[in-house]
């Protein structure tokens, strides 16, 4: 049953992230797509679904290139490799939060501008073509790569969870998508970002705390040594089946959640406590001076 509840968890972060970006790229095409229906120009969707692919098979790729990348490295490169990837990608986590924050009230006016521009500019069939085609290109592979970013440090955990907890997010993306299709024009973009950017600060909060001790393990390995490097604590359970060790089902589960450890290094402490302070702080603010 344990062991249920271990790979359970493994899943529950890469599902979390995955879900949430699959359903930001449907959510944006979702716009788009309804868009070409109001200004009655349906033959161009083709050409949405076009791009998506496209961006869908170069985010497969990419991801395929990082996996053997893993494979191959050991030893100080692996874990440095690991800690700066983490680290890189909370802060493109951190400013996709704080640009949702500033732009989810006014990001379907925005795509509706950039559609309305296209058909100004492009005066020939094939140049608007060419406008749909990159919009929904550079959409999704956003998405895809910022994905790719955020799953790189759980790839190195457990590449089978993360891909399972990967494909069950895409799916359940995709049937969300597929039964608000009709109601997805008038969604309330707003307060969908502003919500689901709270599942964002948790990851990233644990992201960089698994990016600073990963850091942390590639400078011991260099022979670097430094106070802050020594343990704040240690309340694991001397038992891994203890439900509260970071192993066991609780604490394996607060683990994928929220980056829980029960013998972090005080470096990791201080950067997982500071980033809640900044970045919570921040979010509160903006939000509560909008009411959402």
């Amino acid at each position: 049953m344990a062991d249920v509840w271990l790979i359970s968890s493994g899943i529950v972060a890469p599902f979390l992230v995955v879900f949430r970006e699959s359903i930001e790229a449907a959510l944006i095409i979702g716009i788009i797509w309804a868009y070409l229906d109001k200004i009655e120009k349906p033959e161009y969707q083709k050409y949405l679904l076009y791009g998506s692919a496209f961006a869908v098979m170069f985010s497969i790729f990419l991801g395929g290139v990082i996996v053997i990348t893993l494979g191959e490295l050991s030893g100080f490169w692996k874990k440095a490799f690991e800690g700066v990837a983490s680290i890189t990608a909370t802060f493109v986590l951190t400013y996709v939060i704080i640009w949702m924050s500033q732009n989810a009230q006014t990001i379907k006016n925005e795509l509706e501008g950039k559609i309305a521009f296209g058909i100004v500019k492009a005066y020939r069939h094939k140049q608007f073509i060419n406008t749909i085609l990159i919009i929904s290109f550079v959409t999704v592979a956003r998405e895809g790569l910022e994905t790719i970013l955020f799953l790189t440090p759980l790839l190195s955990i457990s590449l089978e969870q993360t891909l399972i907890g990967s494909i069950f997010g895409i799916i359940m993306a995709l049937i969300l998508s597929l039964a608000a299709k009709r109601g997805i024009y008038n969604f309330d973009t707003r307060k969908f970002f502003s919500y689901t950017s709270i599942i964002l600060v948790i990851f990233a909060a644990g992201l960089f705390g698994y990016g600073i001790h990963e850091s942390i393990e590639a400078a011991e390995i260099a022979g670097i040594e430094h106070p802050l490097f020594a343990q704040a604590w240690d309340i694991n359970p001397e038992s891994q089946g203890h439900p509260l060790h970071e192993k066991g089902i609780i604490g394996s589960f607060a683990k994928a959640l929220f980056g829980y450890d029960g013998n972090p290094e005080i470096l990791r402490v201080f950067g997982y406590v500071g980033y809640w302070l900044v970045l919570g702080l921040y979010l509160r603010r903006t939000y509560s001076s909008r009411n959402i």
